[in-house]
C-alpha cells in the first residue's frame, strides 16, 4: 500500500489499516502452536514482514502477498471474537468424549491463555483429580463440539452451516450515558439505530425455515440472556427467532450432536463447526451412534441426582436434561417423553472446591411455560457475556459470583489469563474461550419415582439465543428400583 501511495503520490490511509491490523494480531497473542502456523506459509510471513516493517521497499509483485496475509489476519481476528458457543455435559461423562484417550486430549491441557479453540478442538473441563495445579483436564475430548448448526424456531431440520448468521462481531449498541459503561446493566446502552436501520432479521434464518410465522415465548427480560431490555418482537430484538426464545421447539440434526455440527457430506463450517478427525470418530458423525462409555454412575428412581455441564464459549440461552432407555434409538421424540424436571438451587463449582449456589426460580431463571416438550422444565444459562461485549451483544445479567474489580471495568478489552499459576480475571462471566475451564454449572434433577430400572442414556440440550446453534450432549448411567 505504501508502494502503491508513492507511485499514485496520493496516500490513501490502507497502509496505516494495515499497521493496525497488524498490531491487533499481537496483542491478542493468536493461540496457534508454532510460528509456521501463525504465519501459515513462507509466502504470508513476506506479506507480514512488509506490513510491520512499513517498508517502501515492498516490491509490486509482493502486493498481492500483503492482501493475503492480512486476509489471513482478519480471519484469525474474527475467529477471536466471534466464535461458536461450545459446551458439553460433564457428570454423567458423556459418549460425546469418545476421543480423550488419544492426543492431545490426553495431555496436560495447555496453559490458560494458549488453549486451543479449534486446532485442534480442545474442552477442557474440571477435574478434580488430575495433577495439574490447574484442576483441568481434557477427559472430555472433543465432547463440547458435537452440536447441531443452523436451526431456528421457526424450522423442522437445521442446515448445518448458518448458526452465525447475525453478526457477532459487529457492534450494534451504543452508549450515552455519564460515567463507565455499566458492566452487565443497561443505563445508557442502546440499539445503535444506524444498525436496526440496515438490519434484517427475516434474512438472517437458516434457509431451511418451514414455519415463519412461529412466535417466541421467551421474551421475559429475566429469562432472556443478551440484548434483555429491547421489546420483544422489535426491530431492535435481533435474536428473536434463536433456539432459546421457544425452548425445545427448535429441531437439531441429532439429539446426541453432530461432531463439528455440519450434516454428513458438508465441510468444516464457520464459527467453530469443525472437528479433528480421530480413529473414533469423524466430522459430521452422529452423537446418538457413539459406542456406550462404560459408566459407574448408578442412580435411584424417586431420589434427586447431580448433573453438570462446563462452557467453553458463550453464547447465553438456557438448557435442559432428559432421558431415554439405552435400548430405544436415541431420538428426540424418546427423550422428550422422559424431560427431567428441576430440583432446588443450582451451583457454580470451581474445581479448586469453591462454589456459588443460587436460586434460579425466585431469579426467574427457570420456565416451564412456553417450553416443548409442553411443561417441560428449563433453566437459563447462569453465565453473562463479558463487560467488554456490551456493543456486541447489548444489556445482559449481573453474574451470581462476585466478580472482581478489574473483570467488572473491562469495558474495552478481554482482560488476559494469566497462565497455570493464576486464574483468569472473570470467574463466572465471558467468552469461556479458555478463561472458564475450571467452572461447572450443577444442578440437581428429579427422577420419576415409577421409572423402570434399567440402562439409560442422560440427554443434555442447551438451546443458544446468541446464535441458531444446540448442544447436546449423551451420557450412560443406570437406574435401579427405589
Amino acid at each position: 500500500e505504501r508502494e502503491r501511495e508513492r507511485k499514485k503520490k496520493v496516500p490513501s490511509g490502507r497502509a496505516e489499516k494495515l499497521l493496525k491490523i497488524y498490531n491487533f494480531h499481537i496483542k491478542v497473542k493468536v493461540q496457534m502452536q508454532t510460528k509456521k502456523d501463525i504465519v501459515l506459509s513462507n509466502r504470508y510471513h513476506i506479506g507480514y514482514r512488509c506490513v510491520a516493517r512499513q517498508s517502501r521497499r515492498c516490491e509490486i509483485n509482493n502486493m498481492a502477498t500483503v492482501r493475503q496475509a492480512v486476509f489471513a489476519l482478519a480471519c484469525v481476528a474474527a475467529l477471536v471474537c466471534c466464535v461458536a458457543g461450545h459446551g458439553s455435559m460433564t457428570v454423567p461423562r458423556p459418549r460425546n468424549a469418545v476421543d480423550a484417550s488419544v492426543a492431545p486430549w490426553n495431555n496436560t491441557v495447555p496453559s490458560n491463555d494458549h488453549i486451543p479453540f479449534d486446532d485442534p478442538p480442545f474442552c477442557a473441563v474440571p477435574d478434580p483429580s488430575t495433577s495439574d495445579p490447574r484442576k483441568i483436564s481434557g477427559r472430555n475430548g472433543q465432547a463440547c463440539f458435537w452440536f447441531s448448526n443452523g436451526c431456528d424456531i421457526g424450522c423442522d431440520e437445521c442446515d448445518g452451516q448458518t448458526g452465525q448468521k447475525i453478526p457477532c462481531c459487529v457492534d450494534k449498541f451504543l452508549y450515552n450515558g455519564t460515567g463507565p459503561v455499566p458492566s452487565w446493566g443497561s443505563r445508557g446502552i442502546y440499539a445503535d439505530p444506524k444498525f436496526v436501520a440496515s438490519f434484517n432479521r427475516s434474512a438472517m434464518r437458516p434457509s431451511t425455515l418451514a414455519h415463519p410465522d412461529r412466535k417466541p415465548t421467551v421474551c421475559d427480560s429475566r429469562l432472556r440472556t443478551l440484548n434483555v431490555e429491547a421489546e420483544c418482537g422489535s426491530s431492535e430484538d435481533f435474536w428473536y427467532y434463536a433456539p432459546w426464545r421457544y425452548p425445545g421447539i427448535a429441531p437439531v440434526t441429532d439429539s446426541c450432536g453432530i461432531a463439528g455440527g455440519v450434516l454428513p457430506g458438508q465441510q468444516p463450517g464457520k464459527a467453530g463447526a469443525t472437528y479433528r478427525n480421530t480413529t473414533h470418530a469423524s466430522l459430521g458423525d452422529r452423537g446418538s451412534q457413539l459406542p456406550p462409555l462404560v459408566s459407574s454412575a448408578v442412580w435411584v428412581a424417586g431420589t434427586d441426582v447431580e448433573v453438570a455441564w462446563t462452557q467453553k464459549a458463550w453464547h447465553g440461552g438456557g438448557y435442559g436434561y432428559r432421558l431415554c432407555p439405552a435400548d430405544q434409538p436415541l431420538t428426540e421424540e424418546c427423550f422428550q417423553k422422559l424431560h427431567l424436571n428441576f430440583s432446588g438451587e443450582a451451583t457454580l463449582r470451581w474445581a479448586t472446591g469453591e462454589q456459588v449456589s443460587y436460586d434460579p426460580k425466585a431469579r426467574g431463571w427457570q420456565t416451564a411455560k412456553g417450553t416443548h416438550p409442553p411443561n417441560s422444565m428449563w433453566r437459563k444459562n447462569p453465565l453473562p457475556r463479558g463487560p467488554w461485549a456490551w456493543k456486541l451483544s447489548g444489556p445482559s445479567f449481573e453474574p451470581v459470583c462476585n466478580e472482581s474489580e478489574a473483570c467488572r471495568n473491562s469495558h474495552t478489552h478481554i482482560p488476559p489469563c494469566l497462565g497455570p499459576d493464576a486464574p483468569c480475571l472473570c470467574k463466572c462471566s465471558g467468552d469461556g474461550i479458555g478463561d472458564l475451564p475450571q467452572l461447572s454449572i450443577v444442578d440437581r434433577v428429579s427422577l420419576p419415582p415409577n421409572l423402570p430400572p434399567g440402562n439409560y442414556v442422560v440427554g443434555w440440550r442447551w438451546d443458544c439465543e446468541e446464535s441458531t446453534q444446540i448442544w447436546t450432549s449423551c451420557g450412560d448411567v443406570t437406574i435401579v428400583a427405589a
